[in-house]
This record gives structure tokens, C-alpha cells and sequence, in this order.
């Protein structure tokens, strides 16, 4: 009884206070647009997990650059024009009182940028084992404007109300795990080699979306 009386207590992460502990994980529906909006069908279906008591919702996948694509019907905060469809979205789960957080990340060597034409792009070149592409090493000039992207979805997740973001980097796989990851990062500038280097993207990342949201 005690530990079922701490799940449903409020806790705080940062200055955000969540009303009990249950968390919805984020899984991918394939139900968006293809401009990139949430339909009504991802607000229905999130909004019946935010009136059964959840109290926070890391939403699922949503890119930051929507020439790369994680799925055909991927969810995007790539542009302003993006922000109106958030907040229809978020002020559904806010009216539960469920914090949001999206999962906001750069597909990488996972992108299905043959979607739109593009190769995806890697620290290095890997063969995707999803769909079997090859990702194109990304020029070190290249490297910035992406790190801008995120700190950019980040300023427009928050203009649409959410409570707070989760950077995406985990398993070795996307753009930022595959930075991590040294069976995938094999480059031997500032942003490959040691541990130090693999971490670079990531903090210059996380810095972005710190100084713009």
C-alpha cells in the first residue's frame, strides 16, 4: 500500500511537478499527416491515456528536419507553421492534467529520406538494417545547423505549451545515439575518437535547447 500511495503522489523533475509518477512511454503510431501535423486520430488516442491518469506523456518521435523523415506519417516541429497543431494537441492533455514532453530527435541513418529524395546522413557512413541505405557522412560544416534545428524545435515545443522535451539518444541509432555510438561514429575530427569527442553533438545539442527554450 505504501509503494501504490508513492506511484500516485506528485514529484518533481526540474521546476516541473507531475501529479503522480505513471509515465506513458513514447511508441509511434504512423498516424500524422504527412505535412507533419497531429490529426485528430493522435489527439483522440493520446487524450484517452491522459483522462485514464497519466501524468506524463513523452509523445512520440517528432523530427526536426522534415526533409528527414523517421516514418512516412512522421510528427514534425520543424517549422512555425507546426506550432498551431502542437498546441490544439497539448492543450487536450493539459485539460487531464498531463504534463508533455516530445520526444524530439533527428532521424539520421534511420531516416526513410528516399520519402523525399535525400540521403540520410550519419557521423559516418553505416548501412541501415531497417531499410538497408547507406548514410552519407555529414561535412563538419554541416554539423551546426542541425545542432540549431533541435534547440529550435525545442523554442517551438514550448511556444506550443509543452512542459518539457526528451533529446532522443539512445541505442546506438538516430543522429544523436549514432554519434555516441562508436561502432558508428568512426570520424576523426572534434566530433569522433574519444568519448569526449563522440559526446560533442550531444552537449552542443542539449546547449542549443537550453538557450532557446
Amino acid at each position: 500500500m505504501k509503494a501504490l500511495k508513492k506511484l500516485f503522489s506528485p514529484i518533481k523533475i526540474g521546476r516541473m511537478e507531475v501529479k503522480n509518477r505513471i509515465v506513458m512511454a513514447p511508441m509511434t503510431t504512423n498516424w500524422a499527416p504527412e505535412d507533419g501535423t497531429i490529426s485528430q486520430k493522435m489527439i483522440d488516442y493520446w487524450e484517452a491515456r491522459a483522462k485514464g491518469g497519466v501524468g506524463l506523456i513523452i509523445f512520440e518521435v517528432v523530427t526536426v528536419d522534415g526533409a528527414f523523415p523517421y516514418i512516412l506519417q512522421t510528427v514534425g516541429l520543424w517549422d512555425d507553421k507546426l506550432i498551431p497543431s502542437f498546441k490544439k494537441f497539448v492543450d487536450a492533455m493539459h485539460a487531464h492534467g498531463a504534463k508533455v514532453a516530445p520526444q524530439i530527435s533527428h532521424p539520421g541513418p534511420e531516416s526513410f529520406s528516399w520519402l523525399k529524395g535525400v540521403q540520410p546522413v550519419g557521423p559516418s557512413p553505416v548501412v541501415c538494417k531497417t531499410h538497408g541505405q547507406v548514410c552519407r557522412e555529414l561535412a563538419l560544416e554541416e554539423i551546426k545547423p542541425i545542432v540549431e534545428q533541435y534547440g529550435e524545435a525545442a523554442r517551438r515545443a514550448r511556444e506550443a505549451g509543452c512542459d518539457a522535451v526528451e533529446f532522443h539518444a539512445a541505442h546506438s541509432y538516430m543522429l544523436a545515439g549514432s554519434f555516441l555510438s562508436p561502432l558508428r561514429n568512426k570520424r576523426t575530427d572534434a566530433y569522433g575518437g574519444t568519448i569526449d569527442g563522440r559526446l560533442r553533438f550531444l552537449l552542443e545539442v542539449i546547449a542549443s535547447i537550453r538557450a532557446k527554450a
